[in-house]
């Protein structure tokens, strides 16, 4: 079969096992399905359904001699039927478009701060957030970053952060840091604080069994859940969500005190 020809009727809107029913049918005559499968190369009980299919688009009739049914492929001028249905659809579409047009603009009008949250998985998400926190230390000069981790969770997945028991982009931006942590090491960045521009308390693990690291800056509040083969990470960009959180910071801070 000419495959060339086969595409355009499919450009019509036919796919391509009815184009090529369509393009046999028309080639044999009136014929049974058996010789349809055959000169289509298509299985004789899908070629049937097929048949069935273009008997209720008018490209295809269907008749009976001897008390065997035949089909027969209609005028390929029949074909304009698929132009003038994809007119309609077309129509239809817009006409609906018209009528959520409304709705979609009432979106513009929801509050500035609603949260926007979104969710990533596995290693290749958490690297992506990690890109995103990147970003934002660019534009945050003169903000402090806050956090609170398990270090034993945030080491092993960030080796970069083991090595230098500091987020070396953050500071190498220059951005402070405010840190609360548990380890099983005890208070381990008490002395590295000075250098990595950093303050940090200590809690300890046994009281507080935190797990993953939860970071807020500027309107994002990032939450990391590290353990297990499908790390995950939730992004929530909202001012009042952030300012509600860092008002819990202060308060785990200032608590952490006791232990420090």
């Amino acid at each position: 079969m000419d495959e060339q020809l086969i595409s355009q009727v499919e450009d019509l809107g036919l796919s391509n096992k009815e184009a090529r029913v369509y393009v046999a049918n028309l080639m044999l005559g009136p014929a049974g399905v058996q010789q349809i499968a055959d000169a289509s190369g298509i299985k004789r009980v899908t070629t049937y359904v097929i048949l069935e299919s273009l008997v209720g688009l008018g490209l295809v009739s269907q008749t009976s001699k001897a008390k065997k049914t035949l089909f027969n492929a209609e005028s390929p001028e029949n074909l304009s039927r698929l132009l003038d249905k994809k007119e309609q659809a077309i129509k239809d579409q817009k006409a609906q478009l018209q009528d959520l047009l409304p709705q979609l603009a009432s979106l513009s009008s929801m509050p500035k701060d609603a949260p926007a949250v979104k969710f990533y998985d596995g290693t290749e998400g958490i690297r992506t957030i990690h890109k995103l926190f990147l970003e934002e230390l660019k534009s945050s000069k003169g903000t402090v970053a806050l956090g609170m981790g398990n270090l034993e969770d945030v080491h092993e997945f960030f080796p970069e952060i083991a090595a230098s028991e500091a987020n070396p982009n953050r500071v190498a931006s220059g951005v402070k840091s405010k840190y609360l942590y548990t380890s099983s090491r005890g208070p381990i960045y008490k002395d590295t604080d000075a250098q990595s521009n950093r303050e940090s308390r200590y809690i300890p693990r046994e009281n507080y069994p935190f797990e993953g690291d939860i970071s807020i800056m500027g309107n994002r509040v990032i939450l990391l859940f590290l353990k297990g083969n499908r790390p995950t990470g939730i992004v929530v960009e909202s001012e009042s969500f952030a300012r509600s959180m860092t008002a819990l910071f202060n308060l785990a801070w200032e608590a952490a005190g006791q232990y420090n």
